[in-house]
């Protein structure tokens, strides 16, 4: 049976809390539901870590991130809020013109006009002094530019703390920063951080990260060479999710010696959602897209099976790997490790179901 509030309170409960400076229920039902920046990975308003092992392609997926939104494209297949971008790139900065190539190679536009401002030496950004001095500035290109801020991105915290990350105080006086910037631009900030030894610990350093920042996101390896996993490990507002990321290689120009420079970019087609599985040798880890089809090669020939040579010219047939061939070859060696694959005494392989 449906029940109803009881109306025994003759005077208005709400206008006497307000009167002494409480939120009311009224207040918080009367507000705006809050909106994503990229839906399901950064929420338009608060503080993100995005986090991984050194070479895990941590600055490759920030920069994408960053001109995405900018250029008002999907991110990792999901939509975002189109507006200026603010990229604090205090790390590898010799190859941010190399990087920047790529990625507008890869999606076949003209970057050169995009709302992206950078900062390129490290501030600290745990200061209150600091973090007025660079919102007033941020402001200040909002009103001039017409153009609203939508995205802070701070790559890397180390270079930003200026303080021992295990400390609980520095941490907590930086991550009280990136919230006091999110809420005073109504902007989404996210903080690039390394991964702790422990991988299972999260992000490097004190533990008040994990529960200070909004959302935390981590990027490990995955199956094969270009080949990362996004993880939402902490979402306040959403669900967790995990994605497919592919950074392919790119040829940006040629230098001042006439040598052909490469560089890495979040391939377009990236962001496909992605399964989990348990097994013994890694514990919970994903299958990629790319896996996946290898896989489903060997499960077309049936019990019968397929040695390892021919499962890898199928693979190569289905386009797996036709420009190098070795992709097929690891990927085969990794799904027999993981027990995806079983590998008979006769030679032959088939899909453990």
């Amino acid at each position: 049976m449906k029940q109803t509030p009881s109306t025994i309170f003759a005077r208005s409960f709400a206008d006497d809390a307000k009167s002494l400076g409480f939120t009311t229920l009224p207040d918080v039902l009367g507000r705006e539901f809050p909106l994503h920046l990229v839906r399901g990975l950064f929420p338009q308003v608060g503080t993100t870590c995005l986090y991984g092992a050194p070479g895990t392609g941590k600055s490759f997926v920030a920069l994408d991130a960053v001109l995405s939104v900018a250029a008002g494209l999907d991110v990792l297949g999901r939509s975002s809020l189109q507006g200026a971008a603010i990229y604090l790139s205090t790390e590898g900065n010799s190859g941010l013109r190399a990087r920047a190539t790529a990625w507008a190679l890869a999606r076949g536009i003209d970057i050169s006009d995009l709302p992206v401002a950078l900062i390129e030496e490290p501030m600290r950004l745990r200061e209150s002094g600091v973090v007025a001095t660079l919102v007033d500035s941020i402001k200040q290109l909002e009103a001039s530019s017409g153009v609203p801020c939508r995205f802070v991105c701070v790559d890397t915290l180390s270079q930003c703390l200026f303080a021992d990350e295990s400390g609980p105080e520095p941490m907590a006086e930086f991550t009280r920063e990136m919230t006091r910037i999110a809420k005073a631009l109504g902007t989404q900030v996210c903080v690039i951080h390394h991964m702790g030894k422990d991988k299972t610990k999260g992000p490097r350093g004190s533990s008040v990260i994990n529960g200070n920042f909004d959302t935390l996101l981590a990027l490990n390896e995955g199956d094969c060479e270009g080949h990362i996993v996004l993880s939402a490990e902490k979402q306040k507002n959403d669900n967790k999710i995990a994605l497919s990321i592919t950074l392919e290689r790119v040829r940006c120009g040629v230098d001042s010696e006439g040598e052909a420079v490469y560089s890495l970019a979040v391939a377009s087609d990236s962001g496909a959602a992605v399964e989990t599985h348990n097994d013994n040798q890694s514990g919970c880890q994903s299958l990629s897209p790319v896996g996946e089809r290898v896989l489903a090669v060997l499960r077309e020939a049936g019990v019968e099976g397929l040695d390892a040579l021919e499962w890898r010219k199928r693979a190569q047939a289905a386009g797996i790997g036709p420009e190098r061939p070795a992709t097929a070859h690891e990927w085969i060696k990794k799904l027999v490790a993981r027990g995806f694959v079983e590998a008979r005494p006769d030679g032959t392989h088939i899909v453990r179901e």
